[in-house]
């Protein structure tokens, strides 16, 4: 590995740090505090941009499917629209739309062109977007879902129709376009702001010279670090390899990265929630809920135990409606459940409730949690704290993910800590409807159901607050933050560096270099 690296720091011929046939384990093996390595380092550091490139499999933005290549695809493609901070639509690849709910029209930008030099059509758009509804495994079928039929009508306007009313389908048209029939090339041919090439059978990024956003001054090179394990990239980027990485922070498998770096947290439309079981009781009682909710400290939970890389929610949407209170509030907690009778008549510190037999039973719950998400694990017990304080005696019960798969799928928990990555359109049907997929703890409310439909066909500001107050009165979940995402890049990189949610590259004609 030495050897390798001081080929490229003598000869400046490779363009990446090949990984093929080491190991994590011996590729850390080999570093031993050497001044090769603070050599390369130092070199890295003044002239150089690298992402990580997974070569394995061909480079096409919908249909990719290692996250490896994820941030390469942002470099590389663009979208019809793209998403603001607040998941709003915006213009990129098309200059406007319109749109009754069912029926959609996009109209293209003229003058677009591919690194091929092709002319962006809406042809290419309509086979990208029926590339991803057929491919069971693009990131992005589900954004397709209610497409009935998409067609081009004439060379600039590509018209989509609907099979449920949706005014917020535009936000689901970030997808990223590819020209017709390339995806067999080792890149499919795209519209972004950088082009890759090749020399001497290693490839690289450039500007794209005929780029519609203008030309870019600087960064006249991003080398691509061919990495052939997940794992292996937060080392590459602490040697200085990858210069740029977008990671969990809060999952499973979160990423800690140590040195100089700036670090950007990114909104998303990852929701952590409780479930409940709402067919039995005591959940099947609104006032359990509605107190369960508020007697959270979503505030504390999202500051420490999800590190702050997590915004507070009790709405089922990013951002929280203006006004949109996330605050504990135990006093009322108490006195709804003490409205409906909910008391602890015994004082043994344990509230009670009738059951629908007459007898009183103890407030007693348990929240099944993912054992291997420590973030979970630690968001679950604060809350099973915080219900305890109040009368609900509340323990949890941390099982592996595959027991933990089980027992949602089949009924079997008395409320459970979820995460879902929502579509940035926030559909709340298969969640929260009568007889939706993810609706596993049997929710069903027939004035619930009308307003999620009325909401989204309507797109009304006065339809959504009347969702939210029933949602609010109701709580058929419980929300309880929205994640947010960590990108890191090489300390004094860039200047200007503005990510949009689901587009890291947005702005990427204002970067300087620092």
């Amino acid at each position: 590995m030495k050897l390798l690296k001081l080929k490229r720091l003598l000869a400046l011929t490779l363009s990446c740090f090949m990984l093929t046939g080491c190991t994590l384990t011996e590729r850390l093996g080999s570093a031993d505090s050497s001044e090769t390595d603070n050599v390369v380092q130092n070199e890295n550091l003044a002239n150089y941009f690298g992402l990580t490139y997974y070569s394995g499999e061909n480079i096409n933005p919908v249909l990719v499917k290692t996250d490896m290549n994820r941030v390469l695809v942002d470099a590389l493609y663009e979208g019809m629209i793209y998403l603001d901070d607040n998941f709003k639509p915006q213009p990129m690849l098309c200059e406007n739309w319109e749109g009754d709910g069912t029926t959609f029209r996009f109209y293209i930008k003229q003058g677009v062109t591919f690194w091929s030099g092709e002319p962006l059509t809406a042809d290419d758009i309509v086979y990208t977007i029926k590339t991803a509804q057929r491919n069971t495994n693009s990131i992005y079928k589900t954004r397709t879902t209610d497409i009935q039929s998409v067609y081009a009508d004439g060379e600039n306007t590509v018209v989509i129709t609907l099979s449920s009313p949706n005014m917020n389908f535009p936000s689901l048209m970030d997808i990223p376009i590819f020209r017709e029939d390339t995806e067999g090339l080792t890149f499919s041919d795209g519209t972004g702001a950088y082009k890759p090439v090749q020399e001497n059978g290693v490839w690289h990024l450039v500007p794209y010279e005929n780029w519609h956003g203008g030309q870019l001054s600087e960064f006249d090179r991003i080398d691509l670090v061919n990495t052939t394990r997940s794992d292996a990239v937060q080392h590459s980027f602490e040697t200085g390899d990858i210069s740029l990485m977008r990671t969990e922070r809060i999952g499973t498998d979160s990423v800690t990265v140590s040195g100089s770096v700036d670090i950007y947290k990114l909104p998303t439309t990852d929701m952590h929630f409780l479930g409940f079981a709402n067919n039995i009781e005591p959940f099947s009682i609104p006032a359990v809920r509605q107190a369960i909710s508020l007697a959270i400290d979503r505030n504390g939970i999202c500051s420490t135990q999800l590190q702050s890389f997590a915004e507070p929610a009790v709405l089922p949407v990013n951002p929280q409606p203006e006004g949109q209170s996330t605050d504990l509030d135990r006093t009322s907690a108490i006195s709804i459940l003490a409205a409906s009778g909910i008391a602890d008549n015994n004082n043994d510190g344990i509230l009670e409730y009738q059951s629908v037999n007459g007898r009183s039973v103890s407030l007693t719950i348990s929240i099944l949690v993912n054992s291997e998400n420590p973030f979970k694990v630690a968001a679950a017990n604060q809350i099973a704290a915080s219900l305890t304080a109040i009368g609900i005696k509340t323990s949890i019960e941390e099982v592996t993910f595959e027991e933990y798969q089980t027992r949602i799928a089949t009924e079997n928990f008395e409320m459970y800590y979820g995460e879902i990555r929502m579509t940035p359109d926030f559909d709340l049907r298969s969640l929260i409807m009568t007889g939706g997929a993810l609706n596993y703890g049997r929710y069903s409310n027939a004035q619930t159901d009308q307003l999620v439909m009325d909401t989204r066909a309507s797109g009304l500001e006065e339809t959504k607050t009347q969702l939210y107050t029933h949602f609010l009165a109701e709580m058929p979940i419980i929300p309880i933050a929205f994640a947010k995402d960590q990108v890191v890049v090489r300390s004094n990189l860039i200047k200007g560096f503005s990510p949009s949610p689901n587009w890291i590259f947005h702005g990427v004609g204002g970067w300087r270099k620092n």
